[in-house]
């Protein structure tokens, strides 16, 4: 009697199962040359021809008869391991392969691609798989009997001459072949797998070039890393930081054994190999022009990745995650003997299984790990950096009491964390021990209260420091004043110095006296005067430019005139005169009394007419001063406040132990 019921398969699965579940070019050519792998092949050469725009890929494994083909390749889902074979027939080892669709995988980036094989003893094989023909019988497929797909036979390639398989992708959908792109696959495939450099009994060429661990270009990025297992990754990263003291690369091995809760457990039943990096930088992980984020860690399975990226499962805030990247050997996610935990694509894991729980957990333990020891590492190095420097070391091996070297520490990991550029790095030391010095000084005037007369030593210790730490940093501003004075002395050409000095000069009275550096702005009565000045000078036909500032004791009145304007000192004086009396009727308004004497500064381009004769450029100033009135160039406003500034320089020989302190960690230059 026959079966009531019955289940049938229709060809259209073949859309679900793979011909568009992979994403790139390097993922489908994994698959095949995993299959190589599988097939117990020696070598494995990947071929790739722009004239043709072709894709070969060869391997010396044990070929294929007409039944390996009909019964195994064709036969999709076929499992390898089935009836208890779990080891391939001569090399012993463990197959990659399992659910029997990987050659589906490259309909994904071709629409045909040609199978040649050849097996000892057996007539060579050869067949066409087209995507058009396949679609056909899918779309024709009769939903009572079972799909079936006959691939056209083609005559075999009689260039190929030894044993094993070779296939020719052709037809490629969206990849354009070039150098570039050639490049850039080799450097990613060889991020897929872990059985490179022949030591396997395995090799992976590309157009005849072995594929080396080299190849992944990216163990140079290492500074710390962090390794599992036996095998040892440390000799492939040649940047890796160095121990101040032992002179040994930074390489830490981990326990690698785990328990079902992810817990580290030498005695667990999970046991992983591989390693996790910590980056110089973070965007050393942008793998620029090669479409491949290197900000990562892989899992890899029997030697191959089986998930691309299990960081991004982490949301672990304001750790280093942006800096790491390393790869993951997991063999137990693949037991022959329990269910199988890849997904439908290959490209993904189960997340809920057990085994993948345990990991995922482990993996994030390990991430805070890595976290906490990175941070002290890096701290560590920023102090040993910056006491390399023999003022710096003085200054930090004196600091009293000695708790405060904790937070000068992290002045110094700060600036290495900063990855501030070498040849600025002392001058970032010197500001870092500048605020430093301000904020200790702070501390104890907070702590004033709090001092008692046992501790006051202490308190009068921090005090000794007040002297020092203002002339620091008034010396830091004279400095930065000389420069600005400087650029504007030999920058500003002739017909830009009223409008570059018109900009700077009011904000900036320091230029005409350092003593103006307090001058203050009375916006309300500046207005006011200016409102009346307007009317004194309607018929003037003059453009007004001035302003009023309080500067100690004294009323200054501001005017700028035209750089290209000629006046006479008499037009000069009767112009300002008008605007002092303006002033003090204004003031009077307020107080019925000037209080404070009134000064007026004319800023002019030329010199007035006829002071080049200096008996009348001094009959004329003498005038001037008995009125109050100061008439300055821009070139002589530039050059006084230039040889002030300098003057102070000079005068400044003994700037005290904090200056000396800061201009000899400045001038220090380290051994290259």
């Amino acid at each position: 009697m026959s079966n009531k019921y019955r289940m049938s398969i229709s060809l259209n699965v073949l859309n679900h199962l793979g011909l568009h579940l992979y994403s790139n070019t390097p993922a489908v050519l994994s698959e095949v040359i995993a299959n190589a792998w599988d097939a117990d092949a020696t070598t494995v050469n990947v071929h790739f021809n722009l004239e043709a725009k072709t894709i070969t890929v060869t391997d010396d494994g044990h070929g294929m008869d007409l039944d390996d083909i009909n019964q195994k390749y064709l036969y999709v889902g076929f499992e390898k391991r089935a009836g208890g074979q779990t080891r391939t027939p001569s090399g012993n080892r463990l197959p990659m392969g399992r659910k029997g669709i990987g050659k589906l995988s490259l309909f994904s980036i071709a629409n045909q691609f040609e199978v040649f094989s050849r097996k000892e003893g057996c007539p060579e094989q050869s067949f066409l798989m087209d995507a058009e023909t396949l679609k056909k019988a899918i779309q024709g497929d009769d939903p009572s009997s079972p799909g079936i797909y006959e691939p056209k036979p083609i005559h075999f390639d009689a260039n190929i001459r030894t044993q094993g398989t070779s296939i020719r992708i052709k037809d490629l959908k969206k990849l354009r072949l070039t150098q570039q792109t050639i490049s850039a696959l080799r450097k990613r495939i060889a991020r897929r797998f872990g059985i490179l450099g022949g030591q396997h009994g395995f090799r992976i060429l590309i157009d005849g070039d072995e594929v080396t661990f080299a190849d992944r270009d990216y163990f140079h990025k290492a500074r710390f890393l962090f390794q599992y297992g036996e095998q040892d990754y440390a000799k492939h990263c040649k940047k890796l930081d160095e121990d101040k003291d032992t002179k040994k690369k930074l390489s830490f091995i981990r326990g690698n054994h785990f328990n079902a809760k992810g817990e580290p457990d030498k005695n667990g039943e999970y046991e992983v190999n591989g390693w996790i990096a910590v980056a110089h930088r973070s965007n050393d992980l942008d793998d620029q022009g090669q479409q491949d984020n290197l900000n990562k860690i892989t899992v890899a399975v029997r030697g191959k990745v089986a998930l691309e990226d299990i960081l991004n499962e982490y949301r672990l805030g304001g750790m280093i995650t942006k800096f790491i990247y390393g790869e993951i050997n997991a063999d137990f996610l693949d037991q022959d003997d329990l269910e199988d935990i890849a997904t439908s694509s290959r490209q993904g894991i189960a997340v809920d299984d057990p085994r993948y729980v345990a990991l995922r957990t482990f993996v994030e333990g390990q991430l805070r790990h890595i976290w906490n020891a990175t941070n002290r590492l890096k701290e560590k190095r920023g102090v040993d950096a910056a006491l390399a420097n023999p003022h710096i070391k003085e200054w930090y091996d004196k600091l009293k009491p000695k708790h405060l070297q904790v937070p000068a520490r992290r002045i110094f990991a700060a600036i290495d964390k900063a990855n501030v550029d070498e040849a600025h790095k002392q001058d970032f030391y010197a500001n870092g021990i500048l605020a430093f010095e301000t904020q200790k000084l702070n501390y104890a005037i907070d702590r004033l209260d709090s001092i008692d007369t046992s501790n006051l030593d202490l308190f009068l210790e921090y005090l000794a420091d007040v002297d020092a730490i203002e002339a620091a940093r008034y010396f830091e501003i004279v400095l930065e004043r000389l420069e600005v004075i400087g650029k504007l002395r030999t920058n500003v050409e002739e017909d830009a110095k009223e409008r570059t000095l018109q900009e700077y000069v009011f904000d900036h009275l320091w230029l005409f006296d350092p003593a103006w550096e307090r001058a203050t702005r009375y916006k309300h009565m500046e207005e006011r005067l200016q409102a009346v000045v307007g009317g004194v000078n309607a018929d003037a036909n003059v453009r007004l430019d001035i302003r009023y500032r309080r500067i100690s004791s004294t009323h200054v009145i501001i005017e700028l005139k035209r750089a290209s304007r000629a006046l006479s000192s008499w037009e000069l004086g009767q112009q300002a005169r008008k605007y002092i009396d303006a002033l003090d009727r204004e003031i009077k308004k307020d107080t019925n009394e000037s209080r404070y004497p009134i000064e007026a500064v004319c800023l002019v381009g030329k010199l007035p007419m006829g002071w080049d004769d200096a008996e009348t450029k001094k009959r004329d100033e003498d005038a001037l001063r008995i009125q109050s009135i100061r008439v300055m160039t821009y070139d002589e406003l530039i050059n006084n406040a230039f040889s002030a500034y300098s003057k102070f320089i000079e005068a400044s020989e003994e700037v005290g132990r904090l200056r000396q302190l800061i201009d000899d960690i400045r001038s220090y230059a380290p051994d290259p």
